[in-house]
């Protein structure tokens, strides 16, 4: 137990949650980016051009929008908790980043919040639907995520090699 608290980093966990709910948010706005038709229908109201879009009905719709959230997070969990276990950085910040990220992802802070509507403007300046305008934020926000994920992962690298010789 003292070595696996002792492994214990809270700035990697936090940085890694981080990276998780930018990456997590980018392939939420994907999977609307791919259903843009039918959200704009939605948005719309435009029951009907929903309906000749899809076979699905709405509820059903919205729900495999939240499975596909989860699944997300459940590979990007097991994705962190893989690099992690390769780089020797111990499991315990992998299941604390688990517990973390899915906490977070309970608030619903993938689609609320500021930085969305900044986002979601910015977005359609270049677009005039849903689809192209979630492509192109799903993009960055993944983005940002992988390289946030990809400095965290090389910073703690490093900070391991350094104190080992020490």
């Amino acid at each position: 137990m003292p070595k696996m608290i002792q492994k214990f980093n809270l700035k990697l966990i936090l940085l890694e949650c981080f990276a998780l709910i930018f990456i997590i948010s980018g392939i939420d706005r994907l999977y609307v980016a791919y259903n843009g038709n039918q959200f704009d229908a939605l948005m719309n109201e435009d029951w009907g051009k929903f309906e000749s879009l899809t076979d699905v009905r709405v509820g059903e719709f919205f729900i495999n929008q939240a499975y596909w959230t989860i699944a997300s997070l459940l590979i990007g969990i097991l994705i962190v908790g893989l690099i992690n276990w390769k780089n020797k950085f111990g499991i315990i910040n992998s299941i604390v980043a688990l517990i973390l990220t899915f906490g977070i992802s309970a608030t619903g802070i993938y689609s609320d919040g500021i930085i969305n509507r900044y986002l979601n403007y910015f977005c359609g300046i270049f677009a005039e639907g849903y689809g192209m305008a979630f492509l192109i934020g799903g993009l960055i926000i993944a983005l940002i995520g992988i390289i946030i994920l990809w400095k965290t992962i090389k910073m703690n690298k490093s900070t391991i090699h350094n104190t080992a010789y020490n």
